[in-house]
């Protein structure tokens, strides 16, 4: 590796057999020398693109301070140790360079006093800091969308002390000409199309448009205005996994249409069915399932509260709705949880219009009528009264289900609530497992694949987020605690998810 260059005078070799006065003759090669080019291998340095600079201080040992560097840059193959056509990138003593696209590099360093030198090689490895973590989403009090990152760490990264933490304003950061209007929400999502192996794009729905996003990388590759579907059309809600017959897509609860994402060719559409054009109160994500390769299918619930009824796509329908009915008319609506391997199975929590001591916990299948209509039926009904002063959930309550350990999580207010919906007897908890004093409730994930619970609370004080992420399998213990937590760590968060 090390290279020392003698530039002298070829009578210089010859100064031990001259006797000559000359002080210049008799003075030594100045000393000049970088730390490790005397090795075999390269020292590696692993980096994530778009994030911070390279850097590297060559520490250089040198008698002369009269010093000229020269840093290049080229493409390595690490396999058969094949490098490209190198390119200057600096001149000075300390290297501070950014990449413009992951892989792997060899830089390339001559450090020289115009009578001595030495060089140096590092290997650069350039990785996607997104490509498997936690999304964030969260609104600004003024409405400016913060889409912040939870990176899952390695243990390289680990060893080079890195930590947990929230990564805000994770889509200026990758494009910096962007203008953020209200985040609705994110996810990234399966191509439906050849080649199944190509990287899944992950959409950003907005307010007023939707970027379609490299999902690694967080780079933009198309963005779209909703506009040019439907005039002033304003997104309330996202859902992103595949629904049954359809795209992922968003639904303006006041304009009462919805524009569907073709996800692997990067435009908007109006579904040609007339169910996605028509009025809801509120649309919440349903079942995910595999139906294909490399494809995940999600059937929604559209809800009306104030007719109390429930009412899902059926494309084999006869009106291809799915519907309640006049099952629920004398109860109001609090909450409506989703089976995670059932599409025809849901759980409703309601409140009696006439008593409002009476809670009931019903369990609807749906069911083709004689007409062949999608009818919703009762197949089990829990009802019992509940004490004045019991928390109780109030209508349109987010419940996230945690199947394999048999509950379902809640907020009210500060307090979180595990609700065991599928005992012989299911109420409603009257204690919360945990209290946030001084802090609202305002989202509840989970990761089914590693049984992780993220809760994301607000303080009103500060006006910034929390996340809390606990393990759902440590619940029947006395040691039900955050794994980790991020306080102040963000703006008012609406949703927590994970994102491979």
């Amino acid at each position: 590796m090390k290279n020392i260059i003698y530039i002298v005078f070829l009578f210089f070799a010859f100064t031990s057999c001259i006797n000559d006065d000359s002080q210049d003759a008799n003075n030594l090669l100045p000393e000049l020398s970088i730390e490790g080019s005397d090795s075999e291998e390269m020292p590696v340095y692993n980096i994530y693109f778009g994030t911070e600079p390279l850097v590297i201080d060559p520490q250089v040992k040198a008698t002369s301070k009269d010093l000229k560097y020269e840093w290049s840059v080229g493409e390595y193959n690490s396999t058969s140790g094949e490098k490209g056509e190198l390119t200057k990138i600096s001149t000075e003593p300390i290297l501070h360079y950014s990449f413009e696209k992951k892989g792997t590099y060899y830089i390339h360093l001559t450090v020289t006093d115009d009578l001595v030198g030495d060089v140096m090689e590092y290997q650069v490895n350039v990785n996607d800091y997104f490509e498997k973590g936690i999304l964030v989403i969260a609104n600004s009090e003024d409405g400016k969308g913060n889409l912040g990152f939870i990176k899952d760490l390695t243990s390289e990264d680990i060893a080079s002390g890195m930590e947990y933490k929230v990564e805000e304003h994770c889509l200026e950061l990758m494009n910096p000409d962007i203008q953020m209007t209200k985040l609705i929400g994110a996810d990234r999502t399966n191509a439906s199309t050849s080649p199944f192996s190509q990287t899944p794009i992950m959409i950003v729905a907005l307010e007023d448009k939707c970027f379609f996003v490299n999902s690694t990388t967080f780079e933009i590759i198309s963005s779209s205005e909703y506009s040019s579907v439907f005039s002033n059309f304003k997104a309330t809600h996202f859902i992103s996994n595949d629904g049954y017959a359809s795209y992922p897509f968003v639904y303006d609860a006041n304009s009462k249409h919805s524009i569907h994402f073709q996800k692997a060719y990067w435009y908007l559409y109006e579904y040609p069915y007339d169910f996605y054009q028509q009025s809801y109160e509120d649309v919440i994500p349903g079942y995910t399932y595999i139906a294909s390769i490399n494809s995940k299918t999600s059937a929604p619930v559209f809800v009306n509260y104030s007719d109390s009824e429930i009412i899902t796509f059926q494309a084999r329908s006869s009106d291809m709705r799915g519907t309640s009915g006049d099952l629920l008319k004398d109860e109001d609506i609090l909450m409506i949880i989703l089976d995670t391997s059932s599409s025809s199975t849901i759980y409703v929590t309601t409140r009696s219009k006439s008593d409002p001591t009476k809670v009931s916990q019903y369990t609807l299948t749906s069911a083709f009528d004689d007409e062949f209509y999608v009818k919703y039926q009762q197949t089990n009904l829990h009802s019992y009264n509940v004490s004045e002063g019991d928390p109780i959930p109030s209508q349109g309550t987010r419940a996230t289900l945690a199947k394999n350990n048999q509950v379902a999580f809640y907020g009210i207010g500060g307090g979180l609530y595990a609700y065991y919906l599928f005992n012989a007897s299911p109420q409603l908890p009257t204690k919360p497992i945990i209290s946030y004093p001084n802090e609202e409730i305002t989202c509840i994930g989970y990761n089914d694949a590693n049984k992780d619970l993220y809760v994301g609370t607000y303080s009103s004080d500060t006006k910034r987020g929390n996340v809390y992420i606990y393990s759902v399998n440590d619940l029947t213990s006395d040691k039900f605690e955050p794994k980790y937590e991020f306080k102040q760590c963000t703006d008012k968060i609406s949703d927590i998810r994970y994102k491979n």
